[in-house]
């Protein structure tokens, strides 16, 4: 690759045709769609290391992603989310919770396009990246890496196929379509056919990557036939110009290396600051007559001293606090820290929460936060139940400008 062509390539397409098997096909391409690399083949970790500071896109078979609709009359996303995979329970044939769905953008009728993926399938690509050093910026099904062509006339719909000799992958109206074996596409397309509006007529452009491909008839479509030298140079058409569903949702969203690396340790640190000057209290009152530095802390000790005991007047905080906490807890202070150290590591992993105050009394601890929505306050509680015998109860949530308010009760 020339260093003009490297530096017009942002983005790495790597196509892996069977989930679980170390083998794929990448290419580089430009922000427009076209190819700025030959095609090459090799192991994930060799496709990985083409990356650098590129963008990359995985491509996953079409027949493990199920392209769906759900219509959720009136709701916000992320309660959309919740309730789509109850309303789609009827067309899957495995348990809504051992399925992982991902949703694009919503329509004008309250209608949300959704991917329907196994969680099997998606916890082995994501081990299979994990292992070869690769990052994806995002993962697509095939069937929505197929350009999107828009018809000239008014009453057509025009789709897109990828054909081999033995598989057949097909773009339907936006974010429809499917991938099976070329005997049955047929009966496919005729039931598409069928779904279509009133006086609406369907043709079809097919690319094929082997002379003998071939695909079955269907009556009263347009076909027009094209040659297609490589899958990958179809994809990069398809993923630069037309609209797709990123399957890196919700427990498979990807962070950034500043989430990882800092702000997980965030708040950990914010929360053994408070815990430490808690500790610590009654050595700041012994020199509040020091520089304004010692002022500033004092005062912030004097807010923390509030939040924990409202109403009381502070005289000797940490013992103050330390009765407070015995008397809450039954005397196990020990177990207290515990508890608190526990709450803080759990929160430290969902980085989009912020804590806004929290209250102890009675054994149990009621925490005020907000986060971007209830799929987080669900991975929250898996985090708690993993490193204790915490308990954690949703009292209430609602939506709020700037993400989900939520209160919580950890007993």
């Amino acid at each position: 690759m020339t260093q003009e062509s490297r530096a017009l390539a942002k983005n790495v397409i790597i196509h892996l045709p069977v989930i679980g098997e170390d083998h794929v096909h990448w290419a580089m391409a430009d922000d427009r769609g076209a190819l700025t690399s030959e095609v090459q083949s090799g192991t994930l970790e060799q496709a990985a290391a083409q990356v650098e500071s590129r963008r990359a896109t995985l491509v996953l078979p079409g027949n493990d992603v199920l392209l769906a609709e759900a219509i959720i009359p009136g709701a916000s996303a992320s309660r959309a989310l919740q309730a789509i995979p109850y309303q789609l329970e009827d067309l899957v044939a495995d348990d809504v919770d051992s399925l992982h769905f991902a949703v694009g953008s919503k329509g004008k009728t309250d209608n949300y396009p959704v991917a329907v993926v196994g969680r099997d399938a998606m916890d082995t690509v994501r081990e299979q990246c994990a292992n070869a050093g690769l990052r994806p910026t995002e993962i697509v099904p095939e069937t929505l890496a197929l350009p999107k062509f828009d018809s000239e006339e008014m009453d057509q719909t025009t789709w897109t196929a990828l054909v081999d000799k033995q598989n057949a992958v097909v773009r339907l109206n936006g974010y429809k379509g499917f991938a099976i074996d070329n005997s049955m596409a047929g009966i496919m397309l005729d039931g598409a056919q069928k779904d279509l509006p009133e006086d609406t007529s369907a043709a079809m452009i097919v690319y094929k990557t082997d002379a003998g491909a071939s695909l079955p008839s269907v009556d009263n479509m347009d076909v027009e036939t094209r040659a297609c030298d490589s899958r990958l140079s179809l994809y990069a058409s398809g993923l630069a110009n037309a609209p797709r569903i990123n399957l890196l949702q919700g427990d498979y969203s990807p962070k950034t290396q500043f989430d990882k690396n800092w702000k997980p340790w965030r708040w950990t640190m914010v929360l053994a600051a408070a815990l430490g000057a808690l500790l610590i209290a009654g050595k700041w009152l012994e020199y509040r007559q020091l520089s304004s530095e010692v002022a500033v802390l004092d005062r912030k000790m004097e807010q923390v001293f509030q939040q924990a005991l409202p109403g009381s007047r502070m005289v000797r905080p940490l013992s103050q606090m330390q009765n407070e906490i015995k008397k809450r807890s039954g005397g196990n202070v020990g177990g207290f820290n515990s508890q608190l150290s526990q709450i803080a590591a759990s929160l430290a992993t969902q980085p989009q929460t912020t804590l806004r105050s929290v209250n102890f009394r009675e054994g149990r601890f009621d925490l005020d936060l907000t986060t971007d929505a209830i799929p987080t306050l669900d991975l929250l509680k898996s985090e708690l139940a993993k490193r204790g015998e915490l308990v954690m109860t949703i009292q209430s949530t609602n939506q709020e400008r700037d993400g989900l308010r939520g209160r919580i009760r950890i007993e």
